[in-house]
């Protein structure tokens, strides 16, 4: 990212108007940083410093807070279960003192303020890199009067009741509230860790986290797969008896394998590629800014899904035909034979039957998901205390509008899955997805096109809810959180 000139003197010259009219506050003095640092800082006084603490503790005590757990374990100094008044205070008193280090660490021009650029410089050397877009939503978030510079004032507000160490990287993440949302038909990247110096490690904890959630609702899949191929009538009880009867319960965890140990590739490949496309669009904008808008991101993140598709896709072929395999005496074939024989007998064009309508799919699912989502998240914000939508606000709205982007495309789902599943060298074979599409409609009507929606619609909380808890307990052993 660079900055200009322009933008950094404007800065400095609101840094500098700014000082002594409630903005900037130098504190010149030396020596280690001690509580009448942050008093100077603050322009506070001990006593009104105090009636602020008993104001803060007497809403603590009443409200509902993010991380109140967590801040009473950190408060809570006889481990009794109870925080008064005294551990509180002890601990605001150690919170601004590590607050104003911090930002004095920030604050290299000493000037009692931090610029943007000062801010993006700590970033940086925290090993965290951020566009202008990203940097501008950072400050202005903190920056409650609005002013282009963060006092320590607005500093102090924003992570007073933050309880865990206020280093450089845990601030941006609790900024940045990284959520993720996977309701088992795509890999899904969470928003905005693209330049995260643990990027790798966010990947990890969504890969463990979407094998979790896809073998918990395996069944369902299995039972959606099921009915997507019938061509007579499909009925939910039959499906599971069918299955049953074949397999007993593994039968309904059968190509759970496949569809987890694709998690992984899908969301390193989908995550790199759409950093390689923004890249390239922000370069062939022409323009000093990173932000690529609404629809480069929808662009770059379609294009990214397609690319990952078309690498993984022999795996859900195989996956499907594993699915959809009639067995002989309860005999499950081997994956090896299985893949050889489609190799020998279909050729190796057949491991890409059913590739068209997915790839299809992909961009007008996440046009109505990205629609629906940020929808639901601006009707969100006049009924919440915080004006952003937090974590469960945000895994609400991405569900709801995940399901209903899968249900927008779900005709062409039931194209592919019903090419991925006949043999290509069959007599009966689908000539091609518009002769599955003509078939299905003269055959089934518009009710074949959404054969197995009941299942596909069952598994999306349950998906999204494991999602989310596995993905926040991964963060916390990969110190993420």
């Amino acid at each position: 990212m660079t900055i200009s000139s322009s933008s950094s003197s404007s800065s400095s010259s609101s840094a500098s108007s700014s000082s002594g009219e409630g903005g900037c506050n130098p504190v010149r003095m030396a020596g280690p940083v001690t509580m009448e640092h942050v008093l100077l800082a603050l322009r506070e006084t001990e006593e009104e410093r105090e009636v602020r603490i008993r104001g803060l503790f007497g809403f603590f005590d009443a409200a509902e807070y993010k991380y109140a757990r967590d801040l009473l374990s950190v408060c809570d100094a006889n481990r009794d279960g109870r925080v008064d008044y005294h551990e509180f205070r002890a601990y605001m008193d150690d919170k601004e003192l590590e607050l104003y280090r911090i930002f004095q660490a920030i604050d290299v021009e000493h000037n009692g303020c931090i610029l943007p650029e000062e801010l993006w410089d700590a970033l940086l050397n925290a090993g965290i890199e951020i566009d202008d877009e990203e940097l501008a939503r950072f400050v202005e978030q903190v920056d409650k009067d609005n002013d282009g510079i963060i006092t320590f004032e607005e500093w102090r507000d924003f992570l007073l009741l933050y309880p865990h160490e206020a280093t450089i990287a845990n601030i941006y993440q609790y900024w940045e509230r990284v959520c993720l949302v996977d309701i088992g038909e795509q890999a899904v990247i969470p928003e905005g860790i693209s330049r995260h110096v643990n990027a790798s490690k966010y990947l990890i904890a969504g890969g463990v986290a979407g094998a979790a959630s896809r073998t918990s609702t395996a069944p369902l899949d299995r039972l959606k797969v099921a009915m997507q191929v019938q061509t007579s009538r499909a009925q939910i009880m039959p499906a599971i008896k069918s299955i049953w009867k074949e397999g007993g319960l593994l039968g309904f965890f059968r190509g759970n394998g496949l569809n987890v140990i694709k998690v992984t590739p899908e969301s390193a490949i989908k995550f790199y590629t759409y950093e390689m496309l923004k890249d390239f669009i922000v370069k062939n904008k022409g323009e000093n800014k990173s932000d690529i808008g609404a629809f480069g991101r929808l662009i770059a993140g379609g294009l990214s899904g397609a690319v990952a598709q078309t690498a993984i896709y022999p795996i859900d072929l195989v996956k499907t035909r594993l699915q959809t395999y009639v067995c002989e005496g309860g005999k499950v074939p081997n994956l090896g034979t299985l893949s050889r024989d489609i190799w020998v007998q279909e050729g190796p064009r057949a491991f890409y039957r059913g590739l068209i309508p997915s790839l299809l799919g992909i961009i007008p699912y996440a046009g109505i998901d990205l629609a629906v989502y940020e929808t639901l998240k601006d009707k969100s914000k006049p009924y919440l205390v915080d004006s952003e939508p937090g974590p469960l606000v945000q895994l609400g709205c991405g569900t709801i509008s995940g399901a209903l982007g899968a249900t927008c495309v779900y005709p062409l789902q039931v194209i592919r899955t019903r090419l991925q599943a006949q043999k290509a060298n069959s007599n009966a074979a689908y000539k091609g997805m518009s002769d599955v599409f003509w078939k299905t409609l003269q055959n089934e009507g518009f009710r074949g096109f959404y054969k197995g929606i009941l299942p596909n619609l069952l598994k999306v909380v349950p998906s999204a809810s494991i999602t989310y808890l596995v993905y926040e307990s991964m963060k916390k052993k990969l110190s993420l959180d």
